[in-house]
């Protein structure tokens, strides 16, 4: 059953400015091994930091209510498919649910999706 639907959309551009401007942002919101694989991205971490953030906003409109940033954390599985793992007060307010995101990003433009859905 489907208990809730977010959707976000960001400039990477706005999130670059953020870090530029605030050095403890990506550390504010990204937990230290999403932080890993978004700065192992050499080339361009903003598209991933942008979609983690578009993800984690998009969690917190599917649930209904503000999460904390170090609580949510989503990473790759083995094919590359992101997956959430809540910890702490975000997976009791989650409770048995089960979230789904999905991440995408264009040169200018980060977005996600997430399900919060209950298994029968």
């Amino acid at each position: 059953m489907i208990r809730g639907i977010g959707i976000d959309l960001v400039e990477i551009e706005r999130i670059a400015r953020a870090c530029a401007r605030q050095p403890r942002f990506v550390e504010r919101v990204l937990t230290p091994a999403e932080r890993d694989y978004c700065l192992s991205r050499r080339a361009n971490p903003y598209p991933h930091i942008a979609g983690r953030w578009c993800a984690k906003e998009a969690i917190a409109k599917a649930v209904g209510r503000s999460l904390r940033w170090q609580e949510v954390e989503i990473l790759p599985d083995a094919h590359g498919k992101p997956v959430v793992h809540l910890h702490g007060a975000s997976a009791q307010q989650v409770g048995d649910g089960e979230l789904l995101v999905s991440i995408t990003h264009t040169r200018t433009l980060a977005q996600a999706i997430a399900l919060w859905i209950e298994r029968p």
